[in-house]
């Protein structure tokens, strides 16, 4: 990914917070006839105190699953955070061309495969960090035990080992101080969610900056 110093984020911690507010991510893998993609969540192994292993599954008839279990070769997954196309008028002077904000973070990785009881752990984690925000939300207790498990032969758990991580934070912070400030000026007078994290974010990636 071409990432240019000042678009690095201010501190790895951003990548990872950026990974855990956007779990739903694309993984893809070189397989013998091209790559294959498969979109998917993963999570960070709560297990593991320096975040460098991602967990999730795939099913077993998705031909990509054959490839996890076969190859050894790194894998990629890549996560999306939120994003805006930035227009011109938004600019005081309007003398900029129009551009895109946006975050994105890339995870290289091998592969290692869950045993059922892993599977069963993951699954459980992945119900509860989807579920608990939502009001009255599900509980895997809520149905028979065997109405869970008897999915685990069509299900394959993985762990991706994260050996190099790369993050693009592209908010701004090549161009002058007060366009971008006016950018998040402008997402901040929207009502969506994604939009006043972004602007945000555009705040704190160009802090410190006197330009």
């Amino acid at each position: 990914m071409f990432v240019r110093p000042c678009w690095r984020p201010s501190s790895e911690q951003d990548a990872v917070d950026l990974i855990e507010k956007n779990p739903w991510a694309l993984l893809v893998s070189n397989g013998a006839d091209g790559p294959m993609a498969t979109n998917l969540p993963l999570l960070f192994d709560h297990k593991r105190s320096d975040k460098t292993v991602l967990i999730g599954h795939i099913a077993r008839a998705n031909d990509h699953a054959a490839l996890l279990s076969q190859t050894s070769e790194p894998m990629l997954a890549i996560f999306e955070g939120p994003y805006t196309y930035v227009t011109a008028s938004w600019y005081p002077k309007r003398d900029m061309p129009s551009t895109y904000y946006y975050t994105a973070v890339h995870c290289y990785g091998r592969v290692a495969l869950q045993d059922e009881p892993q599977l069963d752990e993951s699954v459980e984690r992945l119900t509860q960090v989807m579920e608990t925000p939502i009001p009255g939300g599900w509980k895997t207790s809520e149905i028979e035990r065997e109405a869970i498990t008897r999915r685990y032969k069509s299900i394959l758990g993985f762990e991706l080992h994260i050996e190099r991580l790369e993050a693009k934070f592209k908010l701004g912070q090549d161009e002058p101080l007060k366009d971008a400030l006016a950018v998040a000026d402008q997402l901040e007078r929207h009502s969506t969610k994604s939009d006043l994290e972004l602007a945000a974010m555009i705040r704190k990636q160009n802090a410190g900056r006197e330009d």
